[in-house]
């Protein structure tokens, strides 16, 4: 398994129903491949932490690589793990503006 962060800007200004509608996919298409995360968005800036198998990691960081709702895509950091940090969500947001609960993931 891998854990995975990437950070990237936001194209247009989501509202927070939007933001938790986009948690909400995810965690649903995120169970079905075993990946589990967790996602900071500061009103213009995502950082997302992804972890599973490497290969359905790697298969949806090309999807969200492609997303038009956001640019400026950039993986911070991979990593081999063991274990999930985040095992008990598919994912789910965190509303910290400084992103220290997704920046603190890829410590070991």
């Amino acid at each position: 398994m891998i854990r995975l962060m990437y950070f990237s800007t936001s194209t247009t200004d989501m509202s927070q129903s939007e933001v938790d509608a986009l948690v909400q996919k995810s965690a649903e298409n995120n169970l079905k491949h075993g990946i589990s995360g967790i996602l900071a968005y500061n009103g213009r800036n995502f950082c997302q932490v992804l972890e599973g198998e490497a290969d359905q990691v790697n298969k949806l960081v090309a999807v969200i690589r492609e997303d038009n709702r956001h640019a400026g895509f950039k993986i911070l950091g991979e990593m081999p793990i063991e274990s999930r940090r985040f095992a008990e969500w598919a994912m789910t947001r965190v509303d910290e503006l400084d992103f220290s609960d997704v920046m603190d993931a890829m410590q070991p």
